[in-house]
């Protein structure tokens, strides 16, 4: 899938394009039976709610082949590619769900402060793939962007104060199982601050991120985004794939996150034929 000037010319102005119909249905629906089977797994790759429910599950194409068919495709691979301006490889992947009236909110923030801060990640030469696996509406938590916040640089990236108001409960003790753990729950490690915010959706306004199942939004790590709680009756799951330039590696550091958050095989990803998906 080859991206037209003009859509390359959008995503470099708003830090993201959403494109409907990569996926049809019969994919999506492929995808959803795998997905609810990989988070079923009991393993540190898979992030909970406050309400016990899962919030996240990265790197499923460890186990699953389906999805490791998914990082490789065409479709996504080239677009990628274009937008970066240079070859990728996969940086992240991760299953993101939000279950209907269960599905909690994500702060606002910037990836690549993450990925800077956390993994040494040099430039934020990096484009996230966002497959959508339900149809997403303004009821059931869209992603919310800024346009053009991909431009303002990292801001608002000193790490927020950790309380003590819920060390007693399950979910606070479960944040403090890990060191990597504040990075992933709703809680976030770093969030923008609500001056920031205010700021710039006043000079650029916002964008809500919607479509049918089957749509992908393409979007830069430095663009500020956030999304709601799900309070309507329909799921909202989606699986995302962070593909970086191949000269923007990772570089050697002290305790690093583990490879299921920060992939450290840099090696060029080349897109593969599929029945199933092309």
């Amino acid at each position: 899938m080859q991206l037209t000037s003009n859509q390359i010319k959008d995503y470099n102005q708003n830090g993201f394009l959403l494109i409907e119909n990569v996926f049809n249905q019969q994919s999506i629906d492929i995808i959803l039976e795998e997905m609810n089977k990989v988070i079923a797994e009991d393993c540190p790759r898979r992030i909970l709610e406050k309400n016990g429910e899962v919030r996240s599950f990265f790197a499923p194409e460890t186990t699953s082949p389906l999805f490791a068919e998914i990082i490789r495709l065409e479709k996504l691979i080239t677009p990628s590619c274009q937008l970066i301006g240079n070859e990728v490889y996969v940086h992240q992947t991760k299953l993101n769900t939000k279950h209907a009236l269960v599905g909690d909110w994500w702060e606002w923030h910037q990836d690549y402060t993450f990925w800077k801060n956390d993994d040494g990640m040099p430039e934020p030469k990096v484009v996230t793939a966002m497959i959508f696996l339900n149809e997403i509406s303004e009821f059931n938590g869209p992603l919310f962007l800024i346009p053009g916040t991909h431009k303002m640089g990292v801001l608002d990236d000193a790490e927020n104060e950790k309380g003590d108001e819920d060390i007693d409960t399950w979910f606070g003790q479960y944040k403090r199982s890990n060191s990597y753990i504040t990075a992933l729950t709703a809680d976030l490690k770093y969030t923008l601050k609500q001056r920031t915010i205010a700021k710039w959706a006043e000079k650029k306004g916002l964008f809500s991120a919607k479509g049918p199942a089957g749509s992908v939004l393409f979007f830069h790590g430095n663009t500020f985004h956030a999304s709601c709680s799900n309070l309507s009756p329909w799921n909202r799951h989606t699986f995302l794939i962070s593909y970086n330039a191949v000269d923007n590696t990772l570089p050697e550091i002290g305790n690093p996150r583990p490879d299921f958050i920060a992939n450290r095989d840099f090696s060029p990803l080349v897109s593969k034929k599929s029945e199933t998906f092309d």
